[in-house]
């Protein structure tokens, strides 16, 4: 699989060719993304950051860590994703997620400087209804049409959404830690699969 130039993907690709896969794979309501993505938007009204938070990931060495890290991190910069950051006693530069670690851990992120990047689908609206009105300031993302400072930075699950992020952003380099694909059985497992494809679609893995 290829996007309009190899190894970068861009939205009109994405929409049209992969997550519609995705969603007929996994059974998922493209509606209701939809609607996730109004109520992030409307939730989060004064609290959604501009795309250019997140440029300072622009040409430095950067680290995703997955659920299955051990060892020392080297990199510029440090990013997480969803409930892995539950292994770890670390605070990233940037955090991506869907909120299902919870708003506890999310605010510790915050109150410590971490960017966060909060996802919109159509099975974790109630999330959002309980943690964007706690939340200060985060990114916000979306798996189906962006609008104004709702982004599509493409990805599907937060492991490989945090790697396209500092793709998108042109990272000098970037170092995928603790990440295991086939360590899932049922849904996740294909969830998981997906991940990997569109890494190694993108040249990443």
């Amino acid at each position: 699989m290829k996007g309009g130039v190899y190894g970068t993907m861009d939205l009109e690709y994405w929409l049209k060719n992969i997550y519609p896969r995705i969603a007929h794979d996994l059974g998922l309501d493209i509606e209701r993304d939809r609607l996730a993505t109004k109520l992030i938007a409307e939730l989060g009204k004064g609290k959604l950051l501009p795309i250019d938070s997140l440029r300072f990931i622009e040409g430095k060495d950067v680290v995703v860590l997955g659920p299955f890290f051990s060892g020392n991190l080297k990199g510029d910069i440090v990013i997480t994703a969803g409930k892995s950051i539950l292994n770890y006693d670390i605070i990233p530069d940037v955090h991506v997620t869907d909120g299902e670690e919870g708003l506890r851990i999310l605010k510790k992120l915050e109150e410590n400087g971490t960017i966060i990047v909060l996802h919109a689908h159509g099975d974790n609206m109630e999330i959002l209804r309980e943690v964007v009105p706690k939340l200060e300031r985060f990114v916000a993302t979306t798996q189906v049409e962006p609008f104004d400072r709702v982004y599509n930075f493409f990805g599907f699950t937060d492991g490989d959404r945090a790697v396209m992020i500092a793709k998108y952003f042109k990272a000098k380099s970037i170092r995928i830690v603790g990440f295991d694909f086939k360590r899932a059985k049922g849904r996740k497992l294909k969830k998981l699969r997906w991940a990997e494809k569109i890494l190694r679609m993108e040249g990443i893995i």
